[in-house]
């Protein structure tokens, strides 16, 4: 049993091929993190050569599409070059210094989604960086493309900034040096990241380090949660990091600029967003909310990456928002899912349930357990209008779907992770041709791969 699913699958007998490995020169890159892999979860280290595992370019294959026969992969992109491996993976019966036992299969597969992505929340609970590793070797297993991470917020700032360093958080950031290694790591493993630069609120920990750069200046005592936009160099200072972060991620196709849960209605009390809202026209502070995630918006664009917001901006401020960016519909409470669409924006399901996972009991949902179905949000409070359940009809503009990591620390997470995230890709990649509920309980190989890598 593969999970994901594949498309086409027939099981023909068993191989034992040699414990080598060997590629064609456009796919010779994709070795390395299968190598790797093959190491940490079998102790068994591949060889170059013919007679064992091959990869093998095929240019009528799509994107993300693999074919198997036997011991070799078929594929056209690194992209397809690991979904393939990592199905091998899953054939590989059993592999010893003595030699590989291997379940002799004809796969064709390719995604229904783009978007299969994870997310880890770094800024409420330190990781160490070894996990971050570990996440990505998960998604390896798991077909996941897309692996986002949430670096900063009001309780911690772990990106480390070559142009603001003191916006790091003393003892709770990376290395440059680190970031560099995990872009890298990444890369090698056809994972693509996704930085999250966490714009205009959960700001707390940037404005405490940098409050010259991004602190208001009220009238009174007020929520330093949210981000000063009146400020002449404010704009130009988020470029910057914006610009690093693009820099950095030089593989990443997104950036995740943030823009929720901002508390607007604390502008009008700094005299620096009060002279700026009169010169730019901007009557309350709605829209000027609406205009700093207009601004961030199109500093992604003009960097050559797609930018990704969570929903947070009001309908009626849709047309100024580029409908090139991507939208995260999670809450359903700023602006509900049937909106987004009719808004023409492409968007992600990151429905809070269940693909939110916090240390609460009250949260204690899972994959199977809720039934996931990609054009389905739920959400357990009734200020949602997903409360109870919101389901729209099949569209290409939901891209896919995010399953997010909050609050947790490691050994909070582990298990739920480990659990979650086979059923989570299974139907993504497989809308409505998905595996049974019932087949993961048993699937024990799958559960021992991943408590091997994380």
């Amino acid at each position: 049993m593969i999970i994901p699913k594949p498309k086409k699958y027939q099981e023909l007998g068993e191989l034992s091929p040699a414990c080598t490995i060997c590629a064609d020169e456009e796919l010779a890159f994709s070795q390395k993190a299968f190598k790797r892999m093959v190491k940490k979860i079998f102790g068994v280290s591949l060889a170059c050569g013919e007679g064992g595992f091959a990869v093998r370019y095929d240019a009528s294959l799509e994107e993300e599409e693999y074919r198997i026969e036997g011991a070799c992969v078929y594929a056209s992109t690194l992209f397809g070059a690991k979904n393939g491996l990592s199905s091998m993976l899953q054939l590989i019966k059993t592999a010893t210094r003595e030699g590989i036992t291997l379940t002799d299969a004809r796969v064709e597969d390719k995604p229904d989604k783009d978007f299969r992505a994870f997310m880890v929340d770094l800024a409420r609970q330190w990781h160490d960086f070894d996990v971050l590793l570990g996440y990505v070797d998960l998604c390896y297993i798991n077909k996941i493309k897309y692996l986002q991470i949430h670096f900063t917020d009001d309780q911690s700032f772990t990106y480390p900034y070559l142009c603001f360093p003191k916006a790091a958080t003393k003892g709770r950031s990376y290395t440059h040096e680190e970031i560099v290694y995990l872009v890298e790591y990444a890369h090698e493993a056809a994972v693509e990241l996704i930085p999250e630069f966490e714009g205009i609120g959960h700001s707390r920990e940037l404005i405490k380090n940098c409050p010259e750069e991004f602190g208001n200046e009220y009238d009174g005592p007020m929520n330093e949660k949210i981000m000063c936009v009146g400020k002449p160099t404010t704009f130009n200072n988020v470029r910057l990091m914006l610009t690093e972060l693009a820099d950095t991620f030089k593989y990443s196709r997104y950036i995740h600029v943030g823009c929720d849960e901002a508390l607007h209605t604390n502008w009008p009390s700094c005299h620096f967003c009060r002279d700026y809202m009169k010169r730019q026209g901007i009557e309350t502070s709605l829209e000027l909310y609406a205009h700093f995630a207009q601004k961030i918006v199109d500093m992604c664009l003009a960097l050559g990456r797609t930018p990704i917001v969570w929903e947070g901006f009001h309908k009626d401020h849709n047309h100024l928002i580029s409908k090139d960016a991507v939208v995260m519909s999670w809450e359903n409470t700023y602006q509900p899912t049937p909106d987004l669409l009719g808004g023409d924006f492409n968007i992600v399901n990151a429905a809070w349930k269940p693909l939110y996972h916090v240390p609460d009991p009250k949260c204690d949902w899972s994959i199977l357990g809720e039934d996931f179905y990609l054009y389905r949000w739920d959400n357990a409070s009734d200020k949602s209008v997903a409360h109870g359940g919101l389901t729209v009809e099949p569209t290409d503009r939901v891209l896919g779907a995010m399953i997010c990591q909050w609050e947790c620390k490691y050994e909070e997470e582990h298990d739920w992770i480990v659990e979650n995230l086979p059923p989570f890709a299974d139907r993504v990649w497989n809308v409505d041709a998905h595996h049974p509920k019932d087949a993961f309980p048993s699937v024990e190989r799958l559960t021992d791969m991943q408590n091997k890598v994380y």
